[in-house]
């Protein structure tokens, strides 16, 4: 599987033939493969390891 940098490169290179609109293709390619998942995982680590910075309504545990 490319990864999303190199899928949006063959987008605008236009090697890629979609029947969508590219936004959307993207969404749907971002929540289909593992890459949310990472996503969330490393933006919920950041929250955990950097709470302390955050205001007093936005911690990890409230996501």
């Amino acid at each position: 599987m490319p990864s999303i940098e190199q899928l949006v490169r063959h987008i605008e290179e236009e090697e890629i033939y979609l029947k969508e609109e590219p936004q959307t293709y993207l969404r749907r390619v971002f929540q289909e493969t593992i890459y949310r998942p990472l996503v969330e995982k490393r933006i919920l680590d950041y929250l955990h390891y950097n709470r302390y910075h955050l205001p007093m309504y936005a911690w990890p545990g409230i996501i």
